[in-house]
């Protein structure tokens, strides 16, 4: 890649584009804070005072990276939620570069990255969601599956034999392979470019290609190390994650459940190619603007048709890279427990191949082809525009529909706005409750928002069916805590089972007690003549 002929301007610009986006995004205050960002938010402050967990509290996979980066973000700016959303708004300007020069690199052409850099700046709601309110790794995933695309397109083409390439590649594959499973969406392609360029085209001799692919997996072990130390010293627990898609031991209780490969299929299809495109929000059946999706559909259909039987703009190997991620994903998706969840999150990774292919259509009219009535380049210039005119309008239109707005929960018996927050604490503050129990959404918000003033146990359901899941009691501290505490309260959202239950539980040790609502909150404390006995919803329901 040249450095004098690289669009340094355009780069520049693009960032700025994604920049003012993002911040239009958090100043709306449509993103929700829920617990999933608050135990990240933990987590860094926990790091911050001298702790170093290795996964997610309460699990054995997805790597506490995300957590070290916001701790750097809260010794700098301050502990708070703003702080952890910049954190990511940065990491996802350097996804947005990184894809940029990915696309230079794979197709030597301006316009194909500007137009893939535009697609990435302005994306769709699922990019825009999870790359705001973080889950714990998918920023890391999307920039070290982009670092792996250019590394392992460099190390097989013009810089064969350079070894802190190759070193990189590795470190970059194993910080990925701890961050997040998810990973695998750009190993595999990779391992395939790297297998073929090595073993059939032979671009390195024997013991050039034998010694670099040392190095490579002698730093993969390097980056991904916290993740086999944990596993070692856990029995497996990490390993048994992806084999089982079940987690054992301490961990148990965790897992992704079973869903037949038909099933997975159709979810494939129906809600995760539609959230791919931008087509659908993840929380949300329902489809946006379906006459304009259609078109965005077809878009990408007559692009990835014509990249693969037509003329081709990119550099070599680079579409077989490119065509063959979506084509190892959908297989890898069906085939798995990622199946399990068509939802949006895991199709991130093809954010950035599809912006790819989509762009090539802007460069259409290199080939000197032409059309009867306007140039092909004019035509891919008028799709661009009608998909991140698309991609724009469905952001505004999730920001203005509140609620929910942006969020991370599908069921909106569980999706709980922040709203009464402030005035929820207020009121613990005022009674001096700051233990007891209410389930997992509410458990960790309350705890980082506090400033961990308030620590109750995630002991109670969240679902319409009571259901109730131990391993949502991520964090034993405040187990304890609330075991400790002389006076406690319970804390329920949106389940009048619920509160039946436990006011029936309450009646039957003989308690009475003192209510109070705010907003989506029910509040049961001040118990007499004793704290009620009650240690968790799965003990009680026993």
């Amino acid at each position: 890649m040249s450095a004098i002929h690289f669009p340094r301007k355009e780069l520049l610009l693009i960032i700025a584009i994604g920049f003012v986006t993002r911040l239009l995004v958090l100043a709306s205050g449509s993103v929700t804070f829920h617990a999933d960002e608050a135990v990240v938010g933990l987590m860094a402050r926990h790091i911050v005072q001298g702790e170093t967990p290795t996964f997610f509290y309460g699990q054995a996979y997805m790597g506490s990276l995300d957590a070290y980066l916001v701790s750097i973000g809260f010794r700098l700016l301050g502990d708070s939620v703003n702080t952890i959303r910049l954190v990511q708004m940065a990491l996802y300007l350097l996804v947005v570069a990184v894809g940029y020069v990915v696309a230079w690199r794979f197709s030597g052409s301006g316009r194909i990255a500007f137009a893939a850099g535009l697609l990435l700046a302005v994306p769709t709601v699922n990019v825009t969601l999870y790359t705001t309110a973080t889950l714990g790794g998918y920023n890391e995933t999307l920039l070290f599956g982009n670092l792996l695309l250019l590394l392992s397109y460099d190390v097989t083409h013009e810089h064969r034999y350079s070894r802190w390439r190759w070193v990189t590649l590795g470190f970059v594959g194993g910080l990925g392979w701890w961050t997040n499973g998810l990973i695998v969406a750009y190993a595999l392609p990779v391992a395939l470019l790297l297998s073929y360029m090595l073993f059939i085209r032979r671009i390195l001799p024997v013991r050039s290609a034998f010694g670099m692919f040392l190095l490579a997996v002698a730093a993969f072990l390097v980056g991904s190390a916290p993740w086999w130390i944990f596993d070692i010293t856990h029995n497996g627990a990490a390993m048994s994650t992806f084999i089982r898609s079940q987690q054992t031991g301490e961990f148990a209780g965790i897992g992704i459940p079973y869903v037949p490969p038909l099933e997975r299929a159709l979810g494939l299809a129906v809600i995760g190619i539609p959230a791919l495109l931008g087509m659908r929000f993840p929380w949300s059946a329902e489809y946006f603007l379906l006459p304009v999706g259609v078109i965005v559909l077809v878009g990408y259909g007559v692009a990835i048709l014509r990249l693969f039987r037509g003329s081709n703009p990119l550099r070599p190997e680079a579409r077989a890279l490119l065509l063959g991620m979506p084509l190892v994903f959908f297989m890898v998706f069906i085939a798995s427990s990622f199946g399990a969840d068509p939802t949006g999150r895991y199709f991130l990774p093809l954010a950035l191949p599809l912006a790819i292919v989509l762009g090539t259509l802007v460069k259409w009219s290199d080939d000197g082809t032409q059309t009867r009535l306007l140039r092909p380049s004019v035509i891919g210039l008028a799709l661009l525009t009608i998909v991140i005119g698309y991609q724009a309008a469905a952001i505004i239109q999730a920001i203005r529909v509140q609620p929910p707005g942006l969020t991370t929960q599908f069921d909106l018996v569980s999706h709980l706005p922040n709203d009464d927050d402030m005035a929820l604490m207020d009121f613990l503050d005022t009674e001096q409750l700051y233990n007891g129990y209410t389930n997992y959404w509410v458990a960790f918000r309350l705890a980082f928002l506090s400033g961990e003033r308030m620590q109750y146990s995630a002991a109670l359901p969240y679902k319409t069916d009571l259901s109730y899941n131990t391993a949502d009691n991520r964090y034993p501290a405040y187990v304890e805590a609330v075991a400790q505490a002389e006076r406690v309260a319970f804390i329920t959202t949106n389940l009048p089972a619920l509160d039946a239950q436990l006011i029936a539980l309450f009646e039957a040790q003989g308690l009475t007690y003192r209510e109070a609502q705010i907003g989506v909150f029910h509040i049961y404390y001040d118990f007499e003549p004793v704290r009620p006995d009650f240690t968790n919803w799965s003990t009680m329901i026993d």
